[in-house]
């Protein structure tokens, strides 16, 4: 029988967990998921008063949400947000790994607790967190999809990220491992690297710079964007849109893969 398009991109009943999710690409990727019909569990380091007008919005979709404010750099957390999407929900279908630290730093003065920082969030919760998530699927015996957001940086690096970089990569080579050991399982693995997208994240980097500074930033800002093939930068939906392909029957042929949405950054 053929699937149609909106079967394709429905996903309504399924339960999925988007770490990061209470702005930024996150969000955007849960405001997706939410309007496919999935039920949410929004994992984030930020305060609930911080995350509830994506909450809000979420819901908005008439999608169910909970929220749980959650350090994914502490081991204890991991088992805790798994167990708070099978309480709310009963099931879990959908696993979002989008949390993330990004900090410059250059390599000769890059100090070893920004690297256990970044390695912590970026790559270990990432794997444990996957772990515990396929546990669940197969103990159910449905499938299910792992979603890792990973960077364009995993290709090509920027500079001044060496930590940032050797994160994302290892992000890339766990996607592929694990998608190797569980497609029997009926469980997809897949990562998105995203190219310069617009977030609050991005645009508070410049808080605390002199006006003379802000200015330059800007000017390098409007720089790169016109060097871009698609002379934009990225907008969070721009990655909802990619993971609801992936989180979809329509990527259901696909693991192990890299699906790269960077504007053409990679080709300049």
């Amino acid at each position: 029988m053929n699937t149609t398009i909106a079967q394709l991109f429905d996903l309504s009943g399924q339960v999925a967990i988007v770490t990061g999710g209470a702005m930024g690409i996150g969000k955007g990727i849960a405001l997706r998921l939410a309007e496919a019909g999935a039920k949410l569990l929004i994992v984030d380091i930020a305060p609930a008063a911080e995350a509830a007008p994506t909450l809000r919005e979420i819901r908005g979709t008439g999608a169910q949400v909970t929220y749980l404010e959650a350090d994914l750099i502490q081991p204890a957390s991991w088992p805790k947000v798994i167990d708070t999407a099978l309480a709310e929900y009963g099931d879990l279908h959908i696993l979002v790994n989008n949390a993330g630290i990004f900090q410059y730093a250059p390599v000769t003065e890059l100090p070893e607790s920004l690297w256990d920082r970044t390695i912590d969030l970026n790559l270990k919760a990432v794997a444990f967190l996957s772990q515990l998530a396929v546990r669940a699927m197969i103990e159910r015996q449905h499938g299910g999809r792992i979603i890792n957001v990973s960077s364009v940086d995993s290709l090509k690096p920027t500079g001044n990220l060496s930590h940032y970089d050797a994160s994302k990569g290892g992000v890339r080579m766990l996607t592929r491992s694990f998608a190797k050991e569980v497609g029997r399982h009926g469980i997809t693995v897949n990562d998105i690297a995203p190219g310069g997208v617009d977030t609050p994240g991005v645009r508070n980097m410049s808080a605390g710079a002199s006006e003379e500074e802000r200015a330059a930033a800007k000017a390098q800002m409007e720089q790169f964007m016109r060097s871009l093939p698609l002379q934009r930068m990225g907008e969070p939906d721009d990655l909802g849109n990619a993971a609801l392909f992936l989180a979809g029957k329509a990527s259901a042929y696909m693991t192990g893969s890299t699906l790269v949405v960077d504007g053409g950054l990679l080709i300049l």
